[in-house]
């Protein structure tokens, strides 16, 4: 039976003729259907080729991608190749350089989506590896048609179907050597562990009948795991404050989520900051530093500091120390466009200045430290308090948010955290 690709990626994408399109293309069968069947319904100046090469298999992945840059120039398409420049040659080492790869490419091009050629069978090995590995109800939810710019028609059609269409429509691919020996964790799973359970599955209908409920089976657990995470999110909405430095929750409604909760909020947390997905290992280590206390944790792309009894989440390339608060004067009153501020103040411009906190301020004679100690001032916050100098000798006529009979605080929209 042909595989209705076009109703497949209309369901996804109804307007797919408006986009364009990075297709990852390996040279491998799955690939190379997938890339027919997109070069049969949008045309060629929408469809950009990429392929990595992943260098692991001599002159044999040197050949895969002469053989992808033959194939994309007889389509008339544009060919982009990457290549392997890091020594990590794990599984997710290389996941993670060819992601990257694609991602480049898709931002060179100005494309809208990325589509790979994930199938059904590549659905079971990723659910069974994650199994294995223990991980939650929403891990084994594993991967989605639609996610982000990424896209994967083919997730719900098997290996079998694909190879016939490759038959079917005469399609020329490549063999990958490496997926002929259990090498690795998946691969193990498909050449050792698939081909049994495709026995046992003769006791209940054979195995396209497994492979339909087994589909049925991932597009429920996707459900589940959107309803739980829409469950989370409107629990969470009145709690978690969040800016472009930082998402902010205090300790003690941290703690009010059980264990397993505390690590969906974290990987809420971590999708709403637009950070990459952590691995179930790293969101653990951060829940682990959460219910031990420690101050500061820090995890690919993320740190994680908790100081005057919040928690924070923070990019970790971003240093707020960095971060200039820049003051203008409008109708007489002394504004921060980022921190929403606005401030009136009797007291002679040709005297003071608005500024920030700068290492060795004092305040009423002792160390600026010490009052956001006792204002308790979290450590993520402290560089974006305003204050008001004296232009002469750096003394900090007043800190916000302190009364003062000559400064009137008339409006700030930044969410500090400080005792009032």
């Amino acid at each position: 039976m042909a595989i209705p690709f076009k109703k497949i990626l209309a369901e996804i994408l109804p307007n797919y003729l408006n986009h364009k399109y990075v297709v990852a293309v390996s040279g491998g069968v799955d690939s190379m259907v997938l890339l027919n069947f997109m070069t049969s319904l949008v045309p060629a100046n929408q469809i950009i080729v990429a392929h990595f090469d992943h260098r692991t298999r001599d002159g044999e992945s040197r050949r895969d991608a002469e053989f992808v840059q033959k194939e994309a120039k007889q389509m008339g398409l544009v060919f982009e190749l990457g290549s392997r420049e890091r020594d990590d040659l794990s599984e997710n080492g290389l996941r993670n350089e060819r992601r990257h790869f694609l991602e480049n490419i898709s931002i060179k091009h100005r494309c809208d989506y990325i589509v790979l050629a994930h199938h059904l069978q590549d659905q079971l090995e990723t659910f069974l590896m994650r199994l294995f590995r223990g991980t939650g109800m929403d891990g084994l939810a594993v991967m989605e048609p639609k996610q982000g710019l990424w896209l994967r028609p083919l997730l719900g059609v098997s290996r079998e179907s694909i190879q016939s269409e490759a038959h079917d429509r005469k399609i020329a691919y490549r063999i990958d050597s490496s997926n002929l020996v259990p090498q690795n964790f998946r691969t193990a799973i498909r050449l050792n562990l698939l081909p049994e359970m495709e026995k046992l599955s003769q006791r209940y209908g054979g195995k396209e009948k497994w492979l339909q409920r087994l589909e049925n089976l991932f597009t429920d657990l996707r459900e589940i795991k959107k309803e739980n995470q829409r469950r989370l999110s409107k629990k969470l909405d009145s709690k978690l404050v969040y800016t472009e430095f930082w998402a902010r929750i205090s300790r003690e409604n941290l703690g009010s989520f059980s264990q397993s909760e505390r690590r969906k909020v974290i990987r809420v947390i971590v999708s709403r900051l637009g950070i990459k997905t952590l691995s179930a290992v790293e969101v653990t280590r951060l829940e682990k530093a959460f219910s031990e206390k420690r101050k500061k944790c820090s995890v690919t792309g993320l740190e994680m500091v908790d100081s005057c009894g919040f928690i924070y989440f923070r990019r970790q390339k971003r240093n707020d120390c960095e971060v200039k608060l820049v003051y203008c004067t409008q109708n007489s009153a002394t504004v921060c466009e980022l921190l929403g501020l606005q401030v009136s103040s009797d007291l002679p411009a040709e005297d003071f200045e608005w500024r920030q906190v700068l290492p060795g301020d004092r305040y009423r004679g002792k160390k600026i430290k010490e009052y956001f100690l006792k204002k308790r001032v979290p450590l993520c916050e402290r560089n974006f308090v305003p204050v008001l100098a004296r232009k002469e000798s750096q003394e900090i006529e007043w800190v916000f948010p302190e009364l003062h009979p000559k400064i009137k605080l008339e409006r700030v929209q930044f969410p500090f955290a400080i005792d009032k």
